[in-house]
């Protein structure tokens, strides 16, 4: 039985209630009731009794388990077209996503199912039920609009066609002539075959025609789908309905409606289940189903087939500083330089996110793909322009597998193009590698660190460490900058440089900020009898932390709850989040200064050219970067570079910060540069909190 509803409905076959749970706030916001089945039997029931639009089934179940329930869903007339998504326990095993597919499911997910994963696929499925019951309605309304105009006798809104027994058209109502392109004198006594075209069509064709076979059978017969073709020869697509007159001795009548808009409409919807809307490329349904086809065809004509993964590096900073907009403009104008990169039959697809995908088929050897790899960087590589009339230059990393030398399956590819673009990432990007066997080891060795790191965020593994920032013409220490620093258990001391990275690529960036920013106010705090007053906590900042919303009252919170002035707290940003001039970055930038806060750039001079926003936002300080440092004293283009960002820094009235010092000709050229304050190994190497009390307050700065 039918609902009397029009809501959509969700079924959930699981005996626990923790997904229940996690799903209740995803179907209030979608507006969709929530249905729970704790059994086999009760789920079949209630796919019998109610129009289902979405069915999330745990494989383990009492008496019927998970696959057979899918298996039962697919074979079963009345609710073979619900989407089926598959949950299990702990993470699913090749074999098990095999059966799962297998069975009929179009997905699967492990328990419990993340909020945002689930949230997404629940969204896009139940849009799909939605079309599908326009769809549905829209059918509806065409049946019953037939069945009106079949008891009229004229039948206006469908085309009606009568035939004799030899399939001579007796008469045509003007639908039937409007859609036949015909007028009167064209279409009646002339035989209906030469408008339905059939291939190699013979004078037998009446008899071999399923018209003839109704007339003949005196039975009523259906074509869901067939060609009709005008008098200009054009076709259009109609569904048939056939009715053998009374006695089926006069002949018969013929019912059609032009489906033309409803294929069109299902077309597109089948369109749209393997194509990205954004890019118009392949997504990853439509990018895998490509990829089969082509390794079939490699196989026969014993061809190689080359498989590209290509992430586009640090793309989040695009998003997260220029903000969704502009990362959109990108994925778009990437996804036309890959097509101009390859052949017009090869296969590019987006298969989410930042990632794509590139099938370069009928190779004679594998090997042709680093000529298309180097193309590909050679082309991501030239500056973007964003829709605000902003340049912006990216790069990416390649990762490459062949067939059939790496493997000759789609999944066991794709997963050694993703070794090898991990790869690629791990030394240096901007570069290209082909799948070597060994990669799998390093990369079983990345997942072990990213377990290793998520442990370590919930074990509180991680410490601060604190480097002096000394007045370069008094001595006096007038700053530290708090570090953070990783020791493991087993792996040793972990570099920055490896796990800060991670951190941002995973997320756990938020919260590991603000633990820094909690550690680092609750430490100054307890210094303050041993530090002069003035002397300032400094803290780097995130992206991921500062486009989250909470970031000023989390500040705010930490000041309070540690009795610390905000005086004493610098905030160290990026170039990349100043660059995002949105109301966000201005309105959070104005709340950090009006809180007292001191602001500075971190890294000056290695991001973007643009130097409008020095202007734009109320910044106190320039760090030079390291990279300018090292060889101050041997290179007049660094000493060069040094003196601009110290004149500039001073003329717009901002302090200028050098990081990397470590020796003493540093220092003097430093010095005879105008900066203002130095950091760096010379002065002292960053130490744990308990050593820093016994650190001297000043250093004779020419004397060391």
């Amino acid at each position: 039985m039918n609902d009397s509803s029009s809501s959509q409905i969700v079924l959930l076959v699981d005996r626990q209630t923790q997904t229940e749970a996690l799903l209740a706030p995803l179907m209030a916001a979608e507006k969709v009731r929530l249905l729970r089945a704790e059994s086999g039997e009760e789920a079949l029931e209630l796919l019998l009794m109610h129009d289902v639009a979405l069915a999330l089934v745990d494989t383990e179940q009492p008496a019927m388990d998970g696959f057979e329930i899918t298996r039962w869903i697919r074979e079963n007339s009345r609710t073979r077209h619900i989407p089926v998504i598959m949950l299990a326990n702990g993470a699913w095993d090749e074999a098990a996503i095999e059966t799962a597919y297998d069975a009929g499911a179009i997905d699967y997910l492990g328990k419990p199912p993340g909020s945002n994963v689930l949230s997404g696929k629940i969204a896009v499925l139940l849009e799909l039920d939605r079309n599908r019951r326009k769809l549905k309605e829209a059918v509806a309304h065409i049946d019953s609009t037939k069945a009106y105009y079949e008891s009229m006798l004229n039948a206006a809104g469908d085309g009606v066609i009568g035939m004799d027994r030899a399939g001579r058209v007796r008469f045509a109502n003007p639908a039937a002539r409007a859609m036949l392109g015909a007028e009167r004198d064209q279409i009646v006594g002339v035989d209906f075959m030469s408008f339905y075209p059939t291939p190699a069509c013979s004078s037998a064709c009446w008899e071999e025609s399923p018209f003839f076979h109704s007339l003949r059978q005196g039975v009523e017969s259906t074509l869901d789908e067939a060609s009709l073709m005008r008098c200009d020869g054009s076709r259009f697509r109609v569904s048939l309905h056939i009715s053998p007159l009374s006695g089926h001795a006069d002949g018969l009548v013929l019912v059609f409606q032009d489906i033309t808009g409803r294929k069109a409409l299902e077309d597109q919807l089948r369109r749209q289940a393997v194509t990205d809307s954004l890019t118009g490329l392949h997504n990853r349904s439509g990018f895998k189903a490509a990829f089969r086809t082509a390794l079939e065809r490699a196989r026969r004509a014993r061809k190689s087939v080359a498989l590209m993964f290509i992430d586009l590096d640090h793309f989040k900073r695009i998003n997260d500083t220029l903000g969704h907009g502009a990362g959109d403009h990108l994925l778009a104008a990437t996804a036309q330089r890959l097509r101009e990169c390859v052949r017009s039959y090869d296969i590019v697809s987006r298969i989410g996110g930042d990632e794509f995908s590139v099938v370069l088929d009928e190779l004679d050897h594998g090997a042709s793909a680093a000529h298309v790899a180097s193309k590909i960087l050679t082309a991501l590589r030239q500056p973007f322009r964003l829709e605000d009339g902003m340049q912006v230059a990216i790069s990416a990393s390649i990762g490459i597998a062949t067939f059939p030398e790496c493997a000759e399956d789609v999944d066991l590819l794709m997963q050694a193009a993703g070794v090898a673009m991990y790869q690629a990432k791990s030394d240096g990007r901007n570069l290209y590698h082909f799948y070597m066997p060994e990669m799998n080891a390093k990369a079983r060795q990345r997942l072990m660190l990213e377990q290793a790191l998520r442990l370590a965020v919930k074990d509180d593994e991680f410490s601060l460490h604190y480097q002096p920032q000394v007045d370069i013409a008094s001595g006096n220490v007038v700053g530290y900058e708090a570090l953070l620093r990783w020791q493991h258990e087993q792996i040793g001391r972990v570099a920055p440089s490896t796990f800060v990275p991670m951190l941002e690529e995973t997320g756990l960036i938020i919260p590991m900020g603000q633990w820094v920013f909690s550690t680092g106010c609750r430490q100054r705090h307890a210094w303050d009898s041993v530090l002069p007053e003035q002397c300032v906590l400094s803290v780097n900042l995130s992206p991921r932390q500062f486009v989250d919303k909470k970031l000023v009252s989390q500040i705010q919170q930490v000041l309070e709850t540690n009795e610390l002035p905000a005086y004493q707290l610098e905030i160290e940003l990026t170039e990349s989040m100043l660059m995002s001039n949105t109301e966000h970055t201005r309105e959070v930038l104005r709340s950090l200064k009006r809180l007292g806060l001191k602001l500075s750039v971190d890294d000056f001079g290695t991001g973007y050219s643009s130097l409008a926003y020095l202007k734009q936002f109320s910044l106190d300080a320039l760090k030079i970067d390291k990279q300018f440092i090292d060889h101050l004293t041997t290179s007049k283009k660094d000493e060069a570079i040094a003196r601009s960002i110290i004149q500039l820094g001073h003329n717009l009235g901002m302090q200028v910060i050098a990081e990397g010092v470590e020796t003493g000709e540093q220092v003097e050229a430093l010095q005879e540069l105008g900066c203002d304050v130095v950091q760096g190994f010379y002065f002292g190497r960053p130490v744990p909190a308990g050593e820093v009390v016994g650190l001297p307050h000043a250093m004779a700065v020419n004397e060391r």
